[in-house]
């Protein structure tokens, strides 16, 4: 019977899971990001007038002033240009798996039992945000300069990008600008507990 209880922790686990994502952060910075500096989180033509990139701007505009950084006057030309991509990535699925407890002719046994093993199956859906933050004379040279490049892969049980950016957000400026080519593993929250963040090794 020992088995059954130490089942439950691992279960109780993953029921808590559900809104929990483990995100893959890694950073490349030319140069330290120049903090102080104003900036513009431009849309690519593809993302113009997008009321969802807008959005998603917003966030990424309050998390670099968080970090000192400070949001251009509208029509002013910035130091800075930030650059904002995301998308979805695919998913997959875990299957998990717990062996039955029956009554024999002879007592308790421990097997598969006439049924097979108890089986739980969750589907993980990857998501993606990537910023980069160029210097703003050479964009409006047509030039692109970077500076930055942060990018935040994160999986959840959640299949809606809409709320895994925030998500996706908290986990890549936790360690702004973090180690150049350097991957971290974070976990954030997906959904209104958004102010408990952990980094793990």
């Amino acid at each position: 019977m020992k088995s059954i209880f130490a089942a439950l922790p691992l279960a109780l686990l993953l029921c808590g899971c559900e809104s929990v994502m483990q995100a893959n952060v890694t950073q490349f910075a030319a140069m330290p990001p120049p903090v102080g500096k104003n900036f513009v989180v431009a849309a690519e033509p593809q993302q113009s007038g997008s009321l969802e990139f807008q959005h998603y701007a917003a966030l990424v505009g309050a998390a670099l002033q968080e970090h000192g950084f400070v949001a251009a006057p509208p029509g002013a030309q910035s130091d800075l240009v930030v650059l904002i991509h995301y998308g979805s990535m695919g998913h997959h699925t875990e299957i998990y798996g717990d062996e039955f407890w029956g009554y024999g002719g002879w007592g308790w046994r421990h097997g598969p039992g006439p049924w097979g093993p108890e089986v739980e199956s969750k589907t993980y859906f990857a998501e993606q945000l990537e910023v980069e933050i160029l210097d703003g004379p050479a964009w409006r040279h047509n030039m692109r300069n970077m500076i930055y490049q942060g990018r935040a892969i994160g999986d959840s049980t959640v299949n809606e990008i809409n709320a895994a950016v925030p998500a996706l957000v908290r986990a890549l400026f936790l360690h702004f600008p973090g180690n150049n080519g350097g991957t971290e593993r974070i976990e954030v929250p997906v959904g209104p507990e958004l102010n408990r963040t952990k980094a793990s090794g």
